[in-house]
């Protein structure tokens, strides 16, 4: 089989596995953002050889864990509203940060992580697939000033301070919304506004949107 073939094939592939996991929570991702989001992952394997960017590395098992799960939240589409500023605290190698950017093209998302190599991977990524709407930025959370409408953390454990300076760079009205598994309990606040619970195939997946 030709390579142009095998990639045919995993494009189409990927389209499934997003219209089985996702299209039973209203989120449809068109055959044009399933391309890039296929690109996307070409590019994280290219770089993961050298930069260390994901320990995902089978491509069934990325679909479900990295772009499946990733748009669970989109589900909540008067969260991602156009031209809102939102920040992916913790992004590693761009989740849930890219699959959102592009599920939601007229918000802008910021990619934060410390690590400097996957925020260059992230910016060279997203400048050559033209995904404009996604900025990585290499700084520590705790330095972050900006105001945003939305925080999302799918991988960094919230804890009283990092909740604290969510709450202080969140604007009125704005909403932190975090990933955690089934067997993890929400971070309790008052501005915890409700959580859903997502099934697909890797199990369940619940998130928590907090109102500020």
């Amino acid at each position: 089989m030709n390579k142009e073939k095998t990639e045919n094939v995993s494009r189409e592939t990927l389209q499934q596995i997003l219209t089985k996991n996702l299209e039973k929570y209203g989120v449809c991702v068109a055959e044009e953002l399933t391309e890039k989001m296929f690109s996307f992952w070409e590019k994280l394997v290219f770089w993961n050889k050298t930069h260390n960017l994901t320990t995902v590395t089978d491509f069934h098992e990325a679909a479900l864990l990295h772009f499946v799960d990733s748009l669970f939240p989109a589900s909540e589409k008067n969260i991602f509203s156009d031209g809102e500023k939102i920040l992916d605290l913790g992004t590693g190698g761009g989740f849930p940060g890219i699959p959102l950017a592009l599920y939601f093209p007229n918000a802008d998302f910021k990619l934060l992580d410390k690590s400097r190599k996957k925020i260059s991977f992230i910016n060279l990524t997203a400048a050559e697939l033209g995904i404009a709407n996604a900025e990585g930025i290499n700084r520590n959370f705790f330095d972050v000033k900006e105001n945003f409408d939305v925080i999302v953390s799918r991988a960094v454990r919230i804890d009283d301070e990092i909740f604290e300076h969510c709450r202080k760079i969140i604007k009125p009205g704005g909403r932190l919304v975090v990933f955690y598994s089934s067997q993890q309990e929400p971070f309790q606040d008052s501005n915890l506004e409700y959580t859903k619970t997502y099934d697909f195939e890797k199990g369940e997946r619940v998130i928590a949107f907090y109102r500020f």
